[in-house]
């Protein structure tokens, strides 16, 4: 199975991804909003070849009314956003896709102070709706903050793993430097 066949299938499965690299690696940046919002779900809106775009750009407002993602315009151009509204959009695609599973890679990369409170706020919401939420990040205060478990890595290796109301910064970066084995 090569590796696009890889990615539809996980697709297909309910897993979404907002990738580290935002601008590379998730988002069509001379595209609008709608069409970066729609674009994982595009068989949702064919009919005999054809495009809805009247669905298409409805379904894309809802997605992105409800992340109050700004301007609330998703005929704009998506390379016209802030780092926290792309990443906004990123998110709401996979919405629109109705993921069960999302894997977020270092979130709020690039993003303002004010827009990471938004995020944080957006994501805590989704998975106290039940979405399974994945979080990567080197921001130790980002993951305690977050997260209901952590798991710390050091070179690729589980060192330790905990509800995360039991952790704090200092004792995660001490982790990070002893490796000791997991518990």
């Amino acid at each position: 199975m090569c590796i696009r066949d890889s990615v539809r299938a996980a697709v297909r499965a309910g897993l979404g991804l907002a990738p580290e690299e935002r601008k590379a690696q998730a988002l069509l940046m001379l595209e609008s909003v709608t069409r970066n919002v729609s674009v994982s779900s595009m068989s949702r809106f064919a009919k005999a070849g054809w495009i809805d775009r009247g669905a298409e750009l409805g379904a894309a407002r809802a997605a992105v009314r409800e992340l109050s993602l700004r301007p609330d315009n998703p005929d704009v151009p998506v390379r016209t956003l802030s780092g926290g509204n792309q990443q906004k959009a990123v998110l709401a695609r996979w919405l629109l896709r109705g993921c069960r599973v999302l894997l977020l890679d270092e979130p709020t990369r690039g993003v303002d102070v004010g827009a990471r409170a938004e995020l944080y706020a957006v994501v805590r919401r989704l998975a106290d709706e039940g979405l399974a939420v994945l979080l990567v990040s080197s921001e130790v205060p980002e993951v305690l903050g977050l997260a209901d478990r952590v798991l710390v890595l050091r070179e690729g290796d589980v060192v330790h793993t905990a509800p995360a109301r039991e952790l704090d910064e200092h004792r995660v970066l001490d982790l990070v430097m002893e490796g000791s084995p997991a518990s």
